[in-house]
């Protein structure tokens, strides 16, 4: 009996749901389905009984919640055993669409590398959205990627991760200098090139008629410079400007121009899972409930 099943199993039972254990471990419901029938059938008695969306355990689930935990820690426990024999050297190669999903990603980096010292961790910066779903799903040079728009290609898994707040800055010089203007229609704009996805997120927030273009940089390194050198405003995700923003050097313009841009996680339909990438995977949702929290 594969180890999942009883993964499924113990998912249903924490959710009340299929549909939601489906949802949260990235399977369709016909499977989860498919994982109770074929443990109901294997030890030949019901486990849960459904009432519309409602699912309750049976008396024989309930009595085997218990087994089913100590199987899965059983499995773990193996798989921690076996681990000091394994003579696989294991990589974890990943590309993000820019340079912002870095920050939320790091600290699963670093939680990673402690579970697994000796693994191998590549991160690369693709120049666009297109070239890192093509290199990923094309190329196979990657076993995951990041992107920040709603995106999935056929025969790949999409797990939504973390949603990154986007803000209007400036800096404090120039905004005094504009006589704290919160029109940014009023003030030189600095922009981003048309295969940025920034770009496209302020496609959604501003007119681009009215903009004063002034500046346009491939990278949001660039762009934030040129706002702290007092050239403009630009658009920049909120993280990377937090500390500026509390300390007064720059100014974030009013809400109606920010927004939210989702960042998700895709990988191959049937990538073949190792005990670190499947722990990443396991991090990465364990990092989308803290956040989100």
């Amino acid at each position: 009996m594969n180890i999942q099943v009883y993964q499924s199993f113990l998912t249903v039972v924490q959710c009340r749901s299929f549909t939601q254990a489906a949802k949260y471990l990235n399977f369709s419901q016909p499977t989860i389905s498919n994982h109770i029938t074929a443990l109901e059938e294997e030890y030949g008695v019901i486990l849960f009984t459904r009432d519309g969306k409602n699912v309750y355990l049976t008396q024989a689930g309930k009595n085997f919640v218990p087994i089913a935990q100590q199987l899965l820690n059983d499995y773990q426990m193996s798989q921690e055993s076996m681990r000091q024999f394994q003579k696989n050297k294991y990589s974890l190669k990943i590309g993000v669409s820019t340079q912002a999903i870095n920050i939320y990603l790091l600290p699963v980096l670093l939680q990673i590398k402690k579970d697994f010292p000796e693994l191998d961790i590549e991160v690369n910066r693709c120049m666009t959205v297109e070239s890192t779903l093509e290199d990923a799903f094309v190329k196979k040079l990657y076993d995951f990627v990041f992107v920040h728009i709603d995106v999935q290609p056929l025969y790949t898994k999409r797990v939504q991760l973390w949603n990154q707040p986007m803000v209007f800055v400036t800096s404090r010089e120039l905004y005094d200098a504009m006589q704290q203007n919160d029109d940014i229609y009023e003030y030189p704009f600095i922009a981003y090139p048309e295969t940025e996805v920034y770009y496209k997120h302020l496609k959604s927030r501003v007119e681009f008629s009215r903009l004063k273009n002034f500046l346009t940089f491939s990278d949001s390194e660039s762009v934030l410079h040129a706002v702290k050198q007092n050239l403009g405003v630009a658009l920049t995700p909120r993280i990377k400007v937090e500390r500026d923003l509390l300390e007064g050097n720059l100014v974030e313009f009013p809400a109606n121009y920010s927004g939210n841009m989702p960042i998700s996680v895709l990988y191959d339909y049937e990538f073949n899972f190792t005990l670190p990438s499947k722990r990443f995977l396991e991090l990465l949702r364990a990092s989308k409930e803290r956040i989100r929290d």
